[in-house]
């Protein structure tokens, strides 16, 4: 085998190893359907609920009592995270919530987290644009 072919294997192993790792599931994360996302709105107090979206997202449509953290600081570490209470993330799809609890479960092995799976787009009951969740 000729140099430039190992090469080319091992830049499709890397290739392979970084798709597996983006799409791998996150360690000890609760994944909420909707009516389990509800049940845990009943106790807010145990509870911190974080949107992911962009701020833009945020002020357009939220769910009440959301913290608007976005992703792309929580990855930089730009953020503080309540380590004292649950914390359940969500964005518009559930891709980049999912995203956030990666980056939080590399720095934080045993904060209890979850997210609301699907999104936004999950609920049922869905505010029309321009209105907050309640």
């Amino acid at each position: 085998m000729d140099t430039m072919t190992l090469v080319q294997i091992g830049l499709g192993i890397i290739f392979v190893i970084i798709i597996y790792d983006s799409f791998r599931p996150v360690k000890n994360l609760e994944q909420l359907s909707e009516a389990d996302f509800k049940e845990k709105m009943k106790k807010p107090k145990e509870i911190a609920l974080i949107d992911v979206r962009n701020p833009f997202e945020y002020q357009t449509n939220h769910i009440k009592g959301a913290i608007n953290l976005p992703l792309s600081k929580i990855k930089r570490r730009k953020v503080e995270i309540p380590t004292d209470k649950e914390i359940i993330l969500y964005c518009q799809t559930g891709i980049r919530s999912k995203q956030a609890a990666k980056a939080l479960r590399r720095r934080h092995k045993v904060l209890k987290l979850s997210h609301l799976k699907g999104g936004l787009y999950s609920l049922k009951t869905q505010a029309a644009p321009g209105q907050k969740k309640s």
